[in-house]
């Protein structure tokens, strides 16, 4: 008899050791999820190995393990934040059919949380017709500083002009059928591979090349575009309270100006309620950049250790 599809979350780490991944495996655990669990791991004590191992994740290694001494990756490391999408896309390649999994969820792993099961959004709100989900910052290139630069040093002025009125999506979490997603994660890596791995200004260029991507017929149409409101995903460093606390280059620019604009795509009101994270008054599954938000960072370390 064949077995129960599930879902399957996967993150990709390096040099992150039990306490920069508890957030994330301990809310994974809490939020009642029994799919499929796994960490794609370049460099990690043996300790880790081990805790994780225990928790029930299952471990690819992208370099040699050694018993002992954990997972040691022989290569130049600073290329890691593009060459993650050639390893998820070699793993969910290799991945045997027979371990049924429906939809994979990837996304970052020291910033992000699980308020709830993946699996009973997806069941409730991925329409048939969608092979892709991805989740909104909720605001628009031209009117967020790190992105703006983010795009125009990854590719140039000239798509930055195309894409200058689009709202951005983030590239820390990624839901999708597995197929799709295992070519979106090639399609990524294969954009980015002859660029630099690191961008002026913070980041790499994969989330500009993601956003490009789904900017074409062969993607918008069968992706699932989400704002917070919906209960999918809060990337909140770009939300008021992460703005008024700082966060990123929106965030200084509102320190020293706190009468500008802000723009938003969608009115949205964040509160903590009970240790959660709601948008409009919609519980979130699953917030990212959780530690930019001092009330929200607070109850995570609360609720997560």
């Amino acid at each position: 008899m064949d077995k129960e599809l599930k879902d399957l979350i996967v993150g990709v780490v390096d040099n992150y050791d039990w306490e920069k991944i508890k957030y994330w495996a301990n809310s994974i655990k809490q939020s009642g999820f029994d799919g499929y669990k796994a960490l794609i791991v370049f460099n990690m004590d043996d300790a880790t190995v081990k805790k994780l191992t225990d928790e029930g994740f299952l471990l690819v290694g992208a370099s040699e393990y050694t018993e002992g001494e954990g997972f040691t990756y022989s290569y130049p490391s600073d290329r890691i934040m593009v060459d993650r999408f050639f390893y998820l896309y070699n793993f969910l390649k290799m991945m045997d059919k027979n371990e049924n999994v429906n939809r994979v969820i990837v996304t970052d792993v020291r910033d992000v949380i699980f308020q709830d099961n993946p699996t009973t959004w997806l069941d409730d709100s991925l329409l048939t017709g969608y092979d892709m989900l991805v989740g909104s910052e909720n605001l628009r290139y031209k009117d967020e500083p790190w992105g703006r630069n983010n795009l125009k040093a990854s590719f140039g002025e000239y798509f930055y002009e195309d894409f200058k009125d689009e709202e951005i999506y983030c590239a820390g979490v990624i839901a999708g059928l597995p197929d799709a997603l295992r070519d979106a994660c090639l399609n990524l890596w294969l954009i980015c591979r002859g660029l630099p791995p690191q961008v002026p200004g913070g980041g790499g260029p994969d989330q500009a090349a993601m956003n490009i991507a789904l900017g074409m017929e062969a993607y918008k149409h069968i992706t699932k575009f989400t704002n917070p409101t919906e209960g999918w995903v809060a990337h909140a460093g770009t939300s008021f309270p992460a703005i008024q606390a700082g966060s990123g280059g929106i965030g200084e620019a509102y320190s020293k100006d706190p009468n500008m604009t802000l723009p938003f795509v969608e009115n949205i009101e964040y509160n903590v309620i009970d240790g959660c994270v709601v948008a409009n008054g919609n519980k979130l599954t699953i917030v990212h950049q959780w530690d930019r938000v001092p009330e929200v960072r607070a109850a995570v370390e609360r609720m997560y250790v």
